[in-house]
C-alpha cells in the first residue's frame, strides 16, 4: 500500500543567480553540480547548516543595503 501523505523532498538547493553562488563560494560553500540548459547555468548544492547559515547571511546583507 502506498502512503500518498508522504511529500518527496528535495535534498538539492539550487540557484540561477551569480551573485548568490559568488557569495557562497567566498563563504567555502561548493556546488555539487552545474546543469546547463539554454545557456542558463543551474547550481546545485546539498542542503545543510553551511548552506543555509550562508544563505541566511547573504539574504541579511541584500536586506541591509
Amino acid at each position: 500500500m502506498t502512503d500518498h501523505s508522504v511529500s518527496k523532498f528535495d535534498k538539492e538547493y539550487s540557484t540561477q543567480w551569480n551573485k548568490e553562488k559568488e557569495y557562497l563560494e567566498q563563504k567555502g560553500v561548493k556546488y555539487t553540480f552545474v546543469k546547463e540548459i539554454n545557456k542558463i547555468s543551474t547550481y546545485k548544492y546539498k542542503k545543510n547548516s553551511k548552506l543555509f547559515k550562508a544563505l541566511g547571511s547573504f539574504y541579511m546583507e541584500l536586506e541591509t543595503k
